[in-house]
């Protein structure tokens, strides 16, 4: 029964208290802008729960960006299709397709945790390019096409397998 006016407010508030001054130097430092953090933290919480997964799948896209390669999340390619009141897809075109678009999708995708903001903000002092979440819940990184599709064959089969 709460109006939706209080809801907006309350969470903007909630932000800007997320959003210090601190964390929003730290995002300039990885060439990224408050809103440009706020989106990659997004990301990072739909594709990892655990904090230090979470720094290195942060790492992973802030390098991805600066190589001006696709980010490759599955998680913007659904969300979306979903967006655009299409069934899931990984194929689904639309700006939020990381897997076709370079760069950062429009706006966030979710909701975000501290975690995750402090990871997009401080990501972890690793080269990988590449990770994959295995259907065992661990998470494998990797720094070559060839070691990625290694660890896919090793350790995602079900996962890996949905379209």
């Amino acid at each position: 029964t709460t109006d939706p006016s209080v809801i907006i407010r309350e969470s903007l508030v909630e932000m800007g208290q997320k959003l210090t001054p601190t964390l929003q130097m730290a995002f300039a430092r990885e060439g990224l802008s408050p809103y440009q953090g706020l989106i990659l933290a997004s990301i990072v919480q739909q594709e990892v729960s655990k904090y230090s997964d979470q720094t290195q799948v942060a790492q992973v896209f802030v390098k991805r960006l600066s190589l001006n390669m696709p980010l490759g999340s599955d998680v913007t390619a659904i969300y979306g299709a979903i967006e655009a009141n299409q069934p899931p897809s990984l194929s689904f075109d639309s700006p939020y397709n990381t897997l076709i678009h370079t760069g950062l999708p429009p706006t966030p995708i979710s909701t975000v945790s501290q975690a995750a903001l402090d990871a997009a903000a401080d990501p972890a002092p690793t080269s990988w390019l590449y990770f994959v979440a295995g259907d065992n819940g661990t998470t494998y990184f990797s720094q070559t096409p060839q070691q990625q599709q290694s660890n896919i064959s090793t350790y995602c089969h079900t996962l890996c397998s949905q379209e």
